[in-house]
C-alpha cells in the first residue's frame, strides 16, 4: 500500500503567504496590495531650515499622538507627520479641513496653523514608510507609534531618523508598567536627547510612583525633562477631534516645547 505524501512547503512559500495575509489578499482575492520591492530604499532629507522632533510612545495607548499634536500647536506653523498604517491612525479626526491626498499617498489636512499629514494606505513596516513630502514649515513633528526597539533596528529613513535625531519625546503612562517601559525606552534612545511625558496624571507628582522610578527616569525628572499631562475626561473618551485641545494640556506641553528649543536640528 502506497501512502500519498503531501507536498513540502518551503520557508519562502510560507513567508509569501504571511505577507499576502497581512496585505489582505485572502479577504479580497481580486485585489492585491503592492508590497515594496525594496522598502529600505526610500530616503528623506529635511529641508535646510527644517527642524525635526520625533515623538514615540513607550507603551501602547500612552497618548503620543496627543502630545505630538500639542507640540505642533505650541510651535504655531508646524507640520505633524504621522507614521503608521491607515487603520492605526490617531489623527484621522483631528483636522478641521482636508486638503486631499498627495501623489505619494499622504492625506493632508489643516488644523488652525498646523499641517497634518497621515497615510491613506496600509504600510506593512517602519522600513516601508514613504518619505514625507517637502515642506516650507520650519518645524516637523514626526509621530511614530510602535515598538521603539524595532524602530531603532529598522532600515529606511524612519529608522535613520530614530537613530540620529537630536530630540525625542517619549510618552508613557503614570503607572508602574508605564515607568518601567519609559526607563527601557530612554535607555535604548540615550537619555541626553530625551524629554519624557506622562499622560493622565494628577497635577502633582504622585508619591506612590517614586518607588517605580529607575535611574534614567530620575535623571530626566531632576533635569526638568519629565513632565506631567493631567487627565482629560473628554480626550480619554473621544480621542482627538477637530475641537481645540484642552488648555491644561497645552499648558503642560508648552514647557516641553520650550525645552526643545536650541536642541532641534
Amino acid at each position: 500500500m502506497t501512502t500519498a505524501m503531501s507536498p513540502v512547503v518551503s520557508v519562502e512559500d510560507l513567508r509569501r503567504a504571511y505577507r499576502a495575509a497581512l496585505a489582505g489578499e485572502f479577504r479580497h482575492p481580486n485585489h492585491r496590495t503592492p508590497i515594496p520591492a525594496d522598502p529600505g530604499s526610500s530616503g528623506w532629507e529635511p529641508g535646510s531650515a527644517e527642524q525635526v522632533v520625533l515623538v514615540v510612545g513607550a507603551c501602547g495607548g500612552a497618548g503620543a499622538s496627543t502630545v505630538a499634536l500639542g507640540l505642533a500647536t505650541c510651535a504655531g506653523e508646524a507640520r505633524l507627520v504621522e507614521c503608521c498604517t491607515v487603520s492605526a491612525s490617531g489623527l484621522a479626526g483631528a483636522s478641521t479641513a482636508e486638503m486631499g491626498v498627495t501623489s505619494h499617498g499622504w492625506v493632508q489636512g489643516t488644523r488652525d496653523t498646523v499641517l497634518i499629514e497621515r497615510r491613506s494606505d496600509r504600510v506593512l513596516s517602519f522600513a516601508a514608510m514613504p518619505a514625507p513630502a517637502p515642506t516650507d514649515r520650519r518645524l516637523t513633528v514626526v509621530d511614530c507609534p510602535g515598538d521603539v526597539d524595532v524602530l531603532l533596528a529598522t532600515s529606511g529613513w524612519l529608522g535613520e531618523l530614530a537613530r540620529t535625531v537630536s530630540s525625542v519625546v517619549v510618552v508613557s503612562r503614570p503607572s508602574a508598567p508605564g515607568l518601567h517601559r519609559l526607563e527601557a525606552v530612554v535607555g535604548l534612545l540615550g537619555a541626553a536627547r530625551v524629554h519624557g511625558v506622562l499622560v493622565g496624571t494628577p497635577r502633582r507628582w504622585p508619591r506612590q510612583l517614586d518607588h517605580y522610578q529607575g535611574p534614567l527616569c530620575r535623571q530626566l525628572r531632576a533635569e526638568s525633562r519629565l513632565v506631567l499631562v493631567p487627565h482629560d475626561a473628554r480626550l480619554a473618551l473621544e480621542g482627538l477631534t477637530p475641537d481645540s485641545l484642552p488648555v491644561s494640556l497645552l499648558a503642560a506641553i508648552s514647557p516641553v516645547f520650550e525645552g526643545l528649543r536650541g536642541t532641534l536640528r
